[in-house]
C-alpha cells in the first residue's frame, strides 16, 4: 500500500506534491493549534467562572462558618443555615452539590445529607485545595466520592477552594452547571477552529499562488528546454548526416586521387617520357652521323654530349615520377603486406635498412585505407631519410580496437612541430589531412635534437566511425 502511493506521489509534478505535502502540514497544524485553542479557552473559561464562584461562596462561608467544628458534623443551626443557601435558596441553581471538608478527609456538611460524615483519602486536588491553591477542572465525576453526582449529570465544573477559619482550614468543594458554561465554551472554541480555518485557507490559497505561479514559469521552461532540444536534436541529425557525407567523400576523394595519379603515371610514362626516349634515340643517331665533324670541335662535342646526359636525367627522373605516382595491385594486399611493400619500395629506392613490425592481425581493411598506410609510409620514411641524416629508423604497425595504429620512428636530429606546420611544409600537412579525411587521429612528437615519431590512428571499419 505504501509503495503504491509513493509511486504514485512520485508522479505527480513537483508543484502538486508541494501542494499536497503543504496540505496535509497545514490542517495537521490547523489541529493541533485549534485543540490548543480550544482547551486554552475551556481552562480560562472554567477558571473564570470558579474564580467568580468562588469569590461568592467564600463570601458566604465567612458570613456563616466563625469557627470550623471540633466534631464531625456541623451543629445544626450551621447546617441549616448552609441548607437555606444550596439546598433552598436560588444558589442551587447554579451550584447543584457542596460539600464542605475537613482536613482529615471528613465530609462536614453535604448538600445531599447522605454524604455527612462519610471519610474519604485527601489526594489530588483536594489535597492541593489544603495547600491553599484553588482548583477548577470540568470533571467527568468518576472520583469516588462523586457516585451520587454520577447518577445525576455527566459533566460538571468542580471547584476546591480553601476556606480559613478559626482553628484550621478548611475545604469548601462545589460543582458548577455547565448548561451556561459549556455553551460559552463551545461557541468560543467554533469562533477559534474557524479562525484557525480561515487563517490556514489563507495560508494555502497564498502558497497555491505562488507555486502556481512558479509551476507556470517552470512549465515555460521544459517547454522552451524541450523545444531547444528538438531543435539540437534535429542540428545533430544533420551533423550525423553531413559526418557520413564527409566519410564517404573523403573515401571517395582517397580512391580518386589514386586513380588520379595512376592516370599522371601513365600520361607521364606514355607521353613526355616517350617522347624524351624518342628524342635521346635520334639525338644518339644524329650524334654518330655527325661524330667525324663534331671531333674537330671540342666545344661543339661538349654540348652535345650535356644535352643528352640531360635528356637521360630527364627520362630518368620522368620514370622514377611515374613509378612513385602509382602502387600497381595494393586492392589485393592486405593492410599487414601494405605496410611492408611501402618499406620495400622505400628500401629498394634508398638503399637503407629500415625495422619493421608488423602486427598479423592487420588482415581486412577498406581500399582508402591501406592507401592511407601506403602513402603516410612513403612521406614520413622519405622525409624520415632526408632530414635525419642516416639515422635509424622504425616502422610498427598494429591492431588495437577495431583501429590500425601506425608509426614511423627516427632517432634524427628532430625539429619544432608547431613552426614546421606554420612554415606550409606539404609532407605533414598532406599526411595531416589524409587521415582525417578518414576519421582517423595523425600525432607528430618531435623536439630539437631528440628525434622524432609519427604516430596515426585509423579506423578499419569506416562504416562504424561514420555511425560513431
Amino acid at each position: 500500500m505504501l509503495i503504491a502511493l509513493k509511486r504514485a506521489f512520485d508522479r505527480l509534478s513537483f508543484s502538486r506534491q508541494f501542494l499536497l505535502v503543504s496540505a496535509v502540514i497545514l490542517v495537521g497544524g490547523m489541529a493541533v493549534i485549534g485543540t490548543w485553542l480550544g482547551r486554552q479557552i475551556e481552562s480560562n473559561a472554567v477558571n473564570r467562572a470558579a474564580a467568580i464562584a468562588a469569590v461568592y461562596v467564600e463570601s458566604i462561608l465567612a458570613a456563616q462558618l466563625d469557627a470550623l467544628p471540633t466534631t464531625d458534623v456541623l451543629d445544626s443551626g450551621t447546617h441549616a443555615a448552609l441548607d437555606r443557601v444550596f439546598v433552598e435558596g436560588p444558589l442551587h441553581r447554579k451550584v447543584v452539590r457542596f460539600k464542605l471538608w475537613s482536613a482529615d478527609g471528613r465530609i462536614l456538611y453535604s448538600s445531599d445529607h447522605e454524604q455527612v460524615g462519610r471519610r474519604f483519602a485527601v489526594e489530588g486536588r483536594l489535597a492541593a485545595a489544603f495547600a491553599g491553591e484553588l482548583q477548577a477542572r470540568i470533571s467527568d465525576l468518576n472520583e469516588p466520592d462523586n457516585r451520587p453526582e454520577r447518577e445525576r449529570w455527566p459533566q460538571l465544573i468542580e471547584v476546591y477552594v480553601p476556606v480559613h477559619a478559626r482553628g484550621g482550614i478548611a475545604v469548601a468543594e462545589f460543582y458548577h452547571s455547565m448548561e451556561n458554561v459549556g455553551r460559552e465554551i463551545r461557541a468560543a472554541q467554533q469562533r477559534s477552529w474557524l479562525l484557525v480555518a480561515v487563517a490556514a485557507a489563507a495560508i494555502y490559497m497564498l502558497l497555491y499562488g505562488l507555486v502556481r505561479r512558479a509551476n507556470d514559469t517552470i512549465l515555460n521552461q521544459q517547454r522552451d528546454l524541450r523545444r531547444q532540444l528538438d531543435k539540437l536534436r534535429t542540428a545533430l541529425g544533420e551533423n550525423e548526416c553531413m559526418r557520413e557525407q564527409l566519410h564517404e567523400a573523403g573515401t571517395r576523394t582517397t580512391a580518386l586521387n589514386e586513380q588520379f595519379l595512376h592516370r599522371v603515371a601513365a600520361d607521364l610514362h606514355d607521353g613526355p617520357a616517350q617522347e624524351v626516349a624518342f628524342a635521346l634515340l635520334r639525338f644518339d643517331d644524329l650524334t654518330k652521323e655527325c661524330s667525324d665533324c663534331m671531333s674537330a670541335r671540342d666545344d661543339a662535342s661538349r654540348d652535345l654530349r650535356r644535352i643528352r646526359n640531360a635528356l637521360r636525367s630527364s627520362l630518368a627522373e620522368l620514370r622514377t615520377i611515374a613509378s612513385g605516382l602509382g602502387m600497381p595491385g595494393i586492392a589485393d594486399l592486405s593492410l599487414a603486406d601494405t605496410v611492408r611493400h611501402a618499406v620495400r619500395d622505400f628500401e629498394r629506392k634508398s638503399g637503407r635498412t629500415v625495422q619493421v613490425e608488423v602486427d598479423k592481425a592487420l588482415a581486412e581493411a577498406p581500399l582508402a585505407v591501406k592507401i592511407t598506410v601506403y602513402r603516410l609510409l612513403q612521406e614520413s620514411l622519405t622525409n624520415s631519410w632526408r632530414h635525419s641524416h642516416g639515422a635509424a629508423q622504425q616502422v610498427r604497425a598494429w591492431r588495437c580496437d577495431g583501429q590500425a595504429l601506425v608509426e614511423v620512428v627516427d632517432q634524427g636530429t628532430g625539429f619544432d612541430v608547431q613552426a614546421a606546420f606554420a612554415s606550409g611544409r606539404f609532407g605533414l600537412s598532406f599526411m595531416c589531412e589524409r587521415v582525417r579525411l578518414l576519421g582517423g587521429v595523425f600525432e607528430v612528437d618531435s623536439v630539437p635534437g631528440h628525434g622524432t615519431r609519427i604516430h596515426a590512428r585509423l579506423p578499419l571499419s569506416l562504416e562504424e566511425t561514420a555511425h560513431g
